[in-house]
């Protein structure tokens, strides 16, 4: 069956619409399978471990094996599905609407759509509108995402318990389905509140200031959408980002790892703010950093991937976009709609 054109303009607004958020997933799933392990230290070291990176990988491989390295893979990918893919297709979404605006009210390109379009494009944010979106997209994230994360703590925690304390949990979906028999569904939203600060944190260092970066960039002279401008500002925005958010990634560690003391039958912490105090009060400021070095190692290279990715895929897009409009014009649009949607 043939697609007429008002159909096949239907799927593409769809796409245009869906595109941020299905290229956010990718690219922050891709991302994860190379510093996964680095998560895994990060959480060893944030729940005590005192040994060097390379001492603590060849513990965990002697004790569990090369794949303990990957503990909690499949909750890590279930997270970038879900808190990965909101937070980038939110950022994006709600950038453009305000470059959107932000053009109209300035009067700025021609009435022709496509112009109109290129034109909202081109338009620079500010930084604190840069920030605004990214903090909407990481609170909105990290609520969708927080099932997904609770996971990937627990689970990437779970081989540091001593064997009595360890759950033992055969993956993503049986941690899941074990803490709702245990704490019930609201169990799977423990700690939102610090994830949701955290996730804040991360999108305002990571999303904001690599777009700010990107854009000194071009302004300087680099290539709009080039490698330089691309790399570059996914560089910034991975420090920026690590920088930022570590204090709150570990209490949030601490506050969704915790366990009932055996003796008093209770948490050892009542919440963030109780862990955060209590933190600071025994340990001092730099605990908040324990794990900084792998945390980073982590973050830095997982955001540069993912928006050097994510670039990448939404420029190949976009021409294949441009290449199916020039067509629709064309005597050769039946061919076109026959080729992206056979029979």
């Amino acid at each position: 069956m043939k697609l007429r054109d008002d159909e096949l303009m239907g799927f593409a607004g769809l796409w245009h619409k869906t595109q941020p958020f299905v290229n956010g997933s990718i690219a922050a799933s891709v991302a994860l399978l190379a510093v996964q392990p680095f998560d895994v230290a990060k959480m060893r070291y944030q729940l005590g471990s005192k040994l060097g990176f390379a001492q603590l990988a060849r513990k965990i491989v002697r004790e569990e094996g090369a794949k303990g390295l990957y503990k909690g893979l499949d909750a890590g990918l279930a997270r970038q599905m879900t808190y990965g893919m909101t937070r980038l297709g939110v950022f994006r979404t709600l950038s453009d609407l305000a470059k959107r605006r932000r053009q109209e009210k300035n009067r700025v390109g021609s009435d022709g759509c496509e112009d109109a379009a290129a034109a909202a494009q081109s338009v620079q944010l500010p930084l604190w509108e840069k920030g605004v979106c990214a903090l909407a997209a990481g609170a909105i994230g990290a609520i969708v995402g927080n099932p997904a994360d609770l996971a990937v703590v627990r689970l990437t925690a779970d081989g540091a318990l001593p064997q009595a304390l360890r759950k033992n949990y055969k993956g993503v979906f049986d941690c899941l389905s074990r803490t709702v028999k245990s704490e019930g569904v609201v169990g799977l939203w423990r700690g939102t509140g610090m994830t949701v600060t955290r996730c804040m944190a991360v999108n305002l260092g990571q999303l904001a200031s690599a777009d700010q970066a990107r854009d000194i960039l071009e302004n300087m002279g680099a290539k709009k959408g080039g490698f330089v401008s691309i790399l570059g500002g996914s560089v910034v925005g991975g420090f920026v980002g690590a920088f930022f958010s570590m204090p709150f990634d570990y209490v949030k560690s601490q506050v969704q790892s915790m366990q009932v003391n055996a003796v008093t039958g209770k948490f050892p912490y009542k919440g963030a703010m109780d862990c955060a105090r209590k933190t600071l009060g025994r340990h001092g400021p730099l605990r908040f950093y324990a794990g900084f070095m792998p945390y980073f190692l982590r973050q830095a290279p997982h955001a540069i991937l993912t928006l050097c990715l994510l670039a990448e895929l939404t420029i190949i897009e976009d021409h294949l976009e441009d290449d199916l409009e020039r067509e629709m014009h064309k005597p050769k649009l039946h061919k076109a709609k026959r080729a992206l949607f056979p029979k």
